[in-house]
């Protein structure tokens, strides 16, 4: 039904390629094969001015648009009568029709040409591109509902169901810039109705809604919050320059101008300094050398679970069709390993929780675990995931809106709302119980890691404490953490699918504990053995390990992998149930064996590779990946200009750049907030007296090599 509706859509784009191409108009005419009734309507259309054809569909006209749109609308077809060459560069970055690929679904998207259009200059206006959404109303309700109020507001909120229902066609639109995006939908609106009343019917159900607009004399002005986080950058980069020349200057020309006092303080903020630490590879003897390895390779996994989503969401897909078909690449079971990546974020809570635990033990026998300990444990914690945290939250709220550039660019502008309105809940880590999640809606993640956290030292002491009636307790929560998911699935199978329902089950706590918990037990046991490098075990007995843990792993990802997401194939209750209730923890108990046979030196060459030093600096700046990647992704998206054909080759490159991307932005973040704000707060309890005081670092020449001393 809705296709049949769409198809006025495709008439009055095939008179704008009528014209465009320019002689066949004569050419059908003189075809002695076409039906006489087809002739006669070619024959009335030769009489018209293609103009008067295509008027409203150039350029907002008609029932609610306003004077200075119209009247910069007649100007814009009177020049384009006479060919002048902006008008003409107007109407040529406007969408033609029929595509090459229209079988494989190259139908949904017209991008039409963004720079063009924004290249074109009337002098007393501008070219505006707007990215249109079609879509159908099926009632008096849905055509009468404020489009553009609920665009100013987060994505899809109050917005009906079938708007982003999937398939819905984006076609851009090249206008003055005079006109507003309600001239844009309005003017839409109205060609499709007198489309539809030319060729017989009454007032189409088919609308317009507009995604975005954008012109060259579009200005943006500066808010008070601007303003502030501007003059936040201009503070922090003064300190880190003034602090990298002052290390630099003791590093390179005099090594004893400062003393060791100030150069405590200024190291800190050094991007000379904090950069030679980044990439510093050397380990101390506690450090778990495998979970870099597999910290970096999850945050790949992410990145690239991410990518694809979005992949068919954001560009300007030409194939979607053979994509969706049930013989294309989604059918693969290979693909199993990006459509089911959501083992990844558990991989996250087992090794966090793994190094929670086995750090924490080693200080509760260090002092016993007094209030002072415990206080700080929540206070650190707090302060070390926050601080980059919030500044990044912050120029969402702020300055990302100047980087909503290109066709899709307004998608920046929902990531910068959701911030606007939500960025307290993201700092008080309730946000995956608050609203919608739109600020950085990835951290759900992390409102639940801090969840899990702050709850840990009921079972970190416990096990320290007493250790039987710690066990005891991880084992009753264990079988609570598996029933929870279980019983959800079996109330709602079809809602629960095979990741949780994701209001219910998947960002929730209680959904996703069971790799948390065994983490902690598993860096209780690490603890213990402490003593026990290596595990007494026979390479047969090692091998079996090895061999039913990559089982289990492969089972988790590719067991499902007949119920992709073209397969059409619906999974049995029991099917469903067992593996909402048993996936994750066995996911976690075969990551699990491989850190704890790398680290008690049963890994072979897998540990050599999970403990390469290049993983050291990558697994530092995981975390601020993890917080930037999707706003990278949505800007790669939004500044595509044409549309793009999925295939292995490319989202596998585009997956590559994304990494290299976010990498880059990273990198920036560590240096330029997370560190900085990371020696604020050691500075700050080193001088209150509840912490240590950072060291000063020196370097001295001893012959050819380099001394490093640390006071």
């Amino acid at each position: 039904m809705k296709m049949r509706r769409e198809v006025h859509l495709f008439v009055l784009l095939s008179m704008h390629m009528e014209w465009t191409m320019g002689g066949q108009v004569n050419m059908a005419l003189a075809n002695k094969h076409y039906p006489e009734i087809h002739l006669k309507g070619i024959q009335d259309l030769t009489k018209l001015n293609p103009i008067d054809i295509l008027g409203d569909y150039l350029t907002p006209s008609g029932e609610n648009v306003s004077p200075e749109c119209e009247e910069s609308g007649k100007y814009y077809k009177q020049q384009l009568a006479e060919q002048s060459p902006w008008a003409m560069q107007m109407f040529d970055a406007d969408p033609k029709f029929p595509h090459s690929g229209i079988l494989e679904g190259n139908f949904i998207h017209y991008p039409g040409a963004f720079d063009e259009c924004l290249r074109a200059d009337a002098g007393d206006f501008r070219g505006k591109y707007c990215l249109m959404s079609l879509f159908t109303a099926e009632n008096e309700h849905e055509r009468e509902f404020d489009l553009l109020e609920a665009r100013q507001g987060r994505m899809g909120e109050g917005v009906p169901e079938w708007l982003f229902s999937p398939g819905f066609i984006k076609i851009a639109t090249c206008i003055p810039s005079t006109c507003t995006d309600y001239d844009a939908m309005f003017g839409m609106n109205n060609f499709l109705n007198e489309t539809a009343q030319a060729i017989g019917g009454n007032d189409t159900n088919l609308l317009t809604y507009p995604m975005g607009c954008q012109s060259e004399v579009d200005e943006l002005p500066l808010t008070s919050g601007d303003l502030a986080m501007i003059v936040f950058l201009v503070t922090m980069s003064l300190l880190i320059s003034v602090s990298t020349l002052l290390d630099l200057y003791q590093r390179f020309v005099t090594k004893d101008k400062f003393p060791d006092r100030f150069l405590r303080i200024v190291q800190g903020f050094s991007a000379y300094h904090n950069t030679r630490k980044l990439f510093d590879t050397k380990t101390s003897s506690d450090n778990l050398g495998c979970i870099n390895g597999i910290r970096f390779i999850s945050m790949t996994w992410v990145l690239m679970g991410h990518t694809f989503q979005l992949y068919f969401s954001g560009p300007f897909l030409n194939n979607i069709l053979q994509v969706f078909s049930p013989e294309g690449p989604l059918s693969k079971p290979a693909m199993a390993v990006i459509w089911n990546a959501m083992d990844s974020v558990d991989t996250f809570f087992l090794i966090g929780s793994i190094l929670l635990s086995y750090l924490t033990l080693k200080e509760l026998d260090k002092n016993g675990g007094g209030i002072k300990m415990w206080l700080m444990f929540y206070i650190h914690r707090y302060l070390r995931l926050t601080g980059v945290y919030l500044v990044i939250i912050l120029l969402h709220n702020t300055l990302l809106k100047y980087f909503a550039y290109g066709p899709q660019g307004y998608s920046l502008n929902y990531l910068a709302k959701g911030c606007q309105d939500d960025w307290w809940a993201n700092i008080l880590y309730i946000n995956n119980f608050h609203g919608h999640g739109d600020c950085l809606g990835q951290t759900w993640y992390m409102a639940v890691d801090m969840q899990f956290f702050v709850f840990s030292p009921l079972i970190i002491y416990s096990l320290w404490k007493h250790p039987k009636c710690g066990l005891i307790l991880s084992g009753c929560l264990m079988v609570i953490a598996t029933g929870i998911p279980m019983a959800f699935s079996w109330a709602d199978p079809e809602k629960a699918g095979f990741i949780g329902d994701s209001e219910l089950i998947y960002g929730k706590p209680w959904g996703r504990f069971q790799p948390y918990l065994l983490g902690l037990l598993v860096g209780y046991y690490l603890h213990r053995t402490k003593k026990q490098p290596k595990l007494p075990q026979n390479l047969m007995l090692n091998s079996l390990n090895w061999l039913l843990a990559a089982v289990i792993a492969l089972s988790c990802i590719f067991g499902i992998a007949k119920y992709n997401l073209v397969s059409m194939k619906a999974p049995s209750l029991a099917e469903t149930v067992i593996y909402n209730g048993f996936n994750r923890l066995a996911w976690s108990c075969a990551v699990s064996w491989v850190i704890i046979a790398c680290i008690k030196k049963r890994g072979g060459p897998i540990n050599e590779f999970l403990s390469w030093s290049c993983f050291i600096p990558l697994a530092r700046i995981s975390y601020c990946m993890y917080l930037t990647h999707i706003t990278v992704l949505v800007w790669h998206n939004g500044v595509l200009r044409d549309g793009i054909s999925y295939g292995t080759e490319q989202i596998t490159y585009t997956v590559i750049g994304n990494v290299m991307i976010t990498g880059a932005v990273s990198i920036v973040m560590v240096l330029a907030f997370e560190m900085p704000i990371l020696h604020m707060e050691k500075l700050t309890f080193g001088l209150l007296g509840v912490g240590a005081m950072p060291k000063a670092k020196r370097y001295q020449k001893q012959g050819k090599s380099e001394k490093v001393t640390v006071n």
